[in-house]
């Protein structure tokens, strides 16, 4: 039984467990010729040591010796412990950080911030695994696996123990070593399968956990889904990207980390805070990771003009009516003041019909849950439309109607038979703009 403090081979002197199960131990130690803190990890051989678990710490150690990054601990060396057990040994970095096991144990909550960069820092360290020659599956990302280091200025994360490590595909009719943790292994690793897409589903299982605090076993299911969206607050297009990525079929998630990567960083662009405004559209775009905030103003503000065109078209319509006096109509016999109101009428409701919608002002107001989308005169709501952004399946830009000889563009939403539509208030999108808007939103609702 060893104890702190014995040395090993002449040079690495136990310091403390850092964790133990039936046959493996990990030690602190201290490194007597290098005079610096490492981690030294023993199988001991007994009856009950299978040589599948022989065979997958030689493998982590050969994995190790080939590998190259700064977020994942570099390996040092390997020997054989002889004593009255035989132990195998390997010898590799020490990373003075807590897991985030251990975070989420002392009751550290992740911000929404803290799991993208989380995502992004392991999905780097994922591409660099995946292109290797042949690629390198680690097979068992979890968060006791991912060490979350807060002394830096920016926080960094390391991936370790690659005790599961796959360095070839496997062939067909081999047997094959079940490793992974339930809850975030995917079905096709279990059965022997997996691809860097078992990766990254491990990972995507990872930072549900950390959004919602509960761990991806004990969430509930549907299809074989979890469903953790209406436990969190977490921006639409980064929902939307977690349930891709944690697909349980195979075939409908991320097949490689540039793409989930990508697909993120997209998203993350169009979270960015900022109001996106510029003198080619009067379009105000306002957006955080919990809200997207849209206003298209009137076509013309300017009060005065109203009052001009309204007054003017009031007076040729009175001028028309006296100048076409001497025609006969059945209503000539009707009162001169009947006639004024009946053509004062008649000039208010043109005027509304051709002036007003270019005084509309149209807002679309997202947030994690919810859209409304509201058409203002002069301030006052005119017209109001709801839903969820759950439901939302297109965003799109399209032609409309024709107005004023003129063929506009509009956004449509789509929600399966349901449809919303903006830019119908004469307020001419220009195609440009149409697809502006359309490409914001979905890159927000992660379409």
């Amino acid at each position: 039984m060893l104890k702190a403090q014995e040395i090993l081979v002449e040079r690495y002197q136990l310091l403390r467990v850092l964790g133990e199960s039936a046959s493996r131990q990990t030690w602190l130690a201290q490194d007597l010729v290098n005079q610096e803190q490492v981690v030294v990890k023993l199988l001991i051989t007994s009856d009950q040591l299978q040589w599948d678990n022989l065979r997958l710490f030689e493998r982590e150690a050969k994995v190790l010796r080939q590998l190259d990054h700064p977020r994942i601990p570099q390996y040092y060396d390997d020997f054989v412990l002889e004593r009255d057990i035989v132990s195998f040994a390997l010898v590799q970095e020490y990373i003075p950080a807590k897991s985030l096991k251990e975070l989420l144990a002392s009751g550290k909550t992740f911000s929404e911030t803290e799991v993208r960069d989380i995502a992004i820092a392991v999905l780097k360290i994922l591409i660099y695994l995946h292109k290797l020659s042949p690629p390198v599956l680690h097979r068992d990302i979890k968060p006791s696996n991912l060490l979350f280091d807060e002394s830096k200025s920016k926080n960094q994360i390391y991936l370790v123990d690659f005790g599961a490590v796959q360095d070839r595909a496997a062939s067909e009719g081999a047997t094959f070593t079940v490793v992974g943790t339930y809850g975030y292994a995917p079905l096709e690793q279990f059965g022997g399968r997996a691809t860097p897409a078992s990766d990254l589903y491990a990972l995507g299982a990872t930072l549900i956990h950390l959004a919602t605090g509960i761990s991806p076993a004990d969430l509930p299911q549907f299809n074989s889904k979890m469903q953790f969206a209406h436990l969190t607050k977490l921006n639409p297009g980064f929902v939307r990207w977690l349930q891709q990525i944690t697909e349980p079929n195979l075939e409908n998630r991320f097949q490689t980390a540039p793409a989930a990567l990508e697909a993120l960083e997209i998203n993350q662009l169009a979270i960015t805070n900022g109001n996106l405004y510029t003198p080619l559209t009067p379009i105000l775009v306002r957006k955080s990771s919990d809200k997207l905030a849209i206003h298209i103003p009137s076509l013309n503000k300017n009060i005065i003009g109203l009052t001009v065109g309204g007054v003017g078209l009031l007076f040729w319509l009175f001028f028309w009516k006296y100048a076409t006096a001497s025609v006969t109509y059945s209503l000539a016999s009707l009162p001169i003041f009947t006639w004024v109101y009946i053509w004062l009428i008649m000039g208010i409701l043109l005027t509304a019909w051709w002036i007003l919608p270019n005084y509309i002002e149209t807002d679309i107001d997202f947030d994690n849950q919810n859209f409304e989308m509201k058409w203002k005169l002069f301030g006052f709501t005119v017209k109001k439309q709801r839903g969820k952004v759950s439901d939302i399946d297109k965003v799109y830009s399209s032609k409309g109607s024709y107005q004023n000889q003129k063929q506009i563009h509009e956004v449509i939403l789509s929600l399966g038979v349901d449809e919303y539509y903006i830019g119908r208030f004469k307020q001419s999108l220009s195609q440009e703009e149409s697809r502006y808007l359309a490409s914001t939103i979905r890159d927000w609702l992660g379409i």
